[in-house]
């Protein structure tokens, strides 16, 4: 089981980022690279589209299965993920992070993380640093190790040791800044795993919390609004995929089942819509219903349906409440708009790249940045920029 491509994020992370102030035009620090020509503007959209999709500049490396996160300063970190040709025998893993600029659309390179990671998790800690962890090797193997990013200085160093090696987990940020990280593949015995652990910032120490109901791997985590964070679904990529749910609550440490989806997912996105509701969407077996949580009920419901079947996509929620999915294996360029108001899906157009394996990150002028995936071209460094 170990090489079956996981979704990145970010999630979560992904999925994760958010802003609010224009964008600083100045250098981050420690951050170096050549210049590259100046991004095109040109923009691959229907007249009937929600939005536009403009090509930015391209990164310092092509990437898919990659992670991504904004930074305090507007600007974006994406580091590791798999690349074009072979190392050792394996496809090429990336230890190389590049940092972009909104301000000017251009990629720069940082310094290399001390390990190469692909499917890599990736946090904004709250003093400014950024916690890389997890990810597996060019031979396809999980790490234990974790390290951060300073960018005052742009270099890495490495910090505690995950009490796990976990292959195709998930992770979130929990309200008090720690990282949860749930499930996956223990490289050892090739189990899935229930188990769960945390990482501190104030200490860099990852600790044990209580194991999940269910052994999940390729499954979604999602922050709540009360603090708690619900996973949904998992499996390998062939099936079975687990339709059920469990809530975790960080303040008693104890996981809750929730009424199961009505279809079992894997390797999909869950998003946090502002009315504290969660959109899943998407899944192996070419899934096109989409549902949503009500964390007042504990159930789901239906949410409409995608006109193309998503998985290994990306989805994000816009400063206007909606949100944004994109892509999906099959490179897929199409991209759609979910509207939690009137629960209607809508064209966003098509970007200006089919990929998966991509992420994407709002940036703090309410755009949203899309670096890298793959594509029909194979593996990308192409960027592009979506605008509402």
């Amino acid at each position: 089981m170990r090489g079956l491509a996981l979704v990145t994020v970010v999630l979560a992370a992904l999925l994760v980022t958010c802003g609010g102030a224009t964008p600083a035009a100045s250098t981050t620090p420690g951050t170096g690279g050549t210049a590259q020509a100046e991004p095109t503007k040109a923009a691959a959209v229907s007249s009937k589209a929600s939005g536009q999709f403009a090509a930015s500049g391209e990164m310092k490396t092509a990437r898919e299965l990659h992670a991504s996160v904004l930074l305090p300063d507007g600007k974006v970190l994406t580091v590791g993920g798999r690349g074009v040709g072979v190392a050792e025998g394996f496809a090429n893993v990336h230890s190389e992070a590049d940092v972009y600029d909104p301000a000017t659309g251009l990629s720069t390179a940082t310094s290399e993380m001390q390990n190469e990671r692909q499917q890599a998790l990736l946090f904004l800690l709250p003093n400014g640093k950024v916690l890389a962890a997890a990810g597996r090797s060019i031979n396809y193997h999980p790490y234990r190790t974790s390290e951060l990013w300073d960018p005052a200085t742009g270099t890495w160093t490495y910090t505690g040791e995950m009490r796990a090696a976990r292959e195709f987990p998930s992770a979130v940020q929990l309200q008090d800044g720690r990282v949860l990280v749930t499930g996956g593949i223990d490289d050892v015995t090739v189990k899935h795993l229930n188990t769960a652990e945390v990482y501190d910032p104030a200490t860099g120490v990852w600790s044990d919390v209580a194991p999940m109901n269910v052994a999940r791997i390729n499954h979604a985590s999602t922050l709540l609004p009360d603090g708690r964070v619900l996973v949904t679904g998992g499996g390998i990529p062939d099936g079975p995929f687990i339709k059920s749910a469990e809530v975790y609550d960080p303040q008693t440490d104890t996981w809750t089942p929730v009424a199961d989806m009505s279809l079992g997912r894997a390797l999909h996105t869950s998003t946090l819509l502002d009315d504290g509701r969660v959109l899943v969407v998407g899944g192996k077996g070419k899934r096109r219903k989409a549902e949503l949580f009500d964390p007042a009920t504990g159930a789901f419901s239906p949410a409409g349906e995608t006109k193309d079947p998503r998985a290994e996509h990306a989805a994000i929620l816009l400063p206007d409440g909606k949100v944004l999915v994109t892509g999906g294996i099959g490179n897929l360029a199409t991209a759609e708009i979910f509207d939690p108001e009137s629960g209607a899906w809508s064209s966003a157009g098509n970007m200006n790249e089919s990929r998966y394996r991509h992420t994407m990150v709002l940036l703090k002028d309410g755009t949203v940045f899309i670096p890298g995936g793959h594509g029909e071209e194979g593996v990308l460094a192409k960027t592009e920029v979506y605008t509402p």
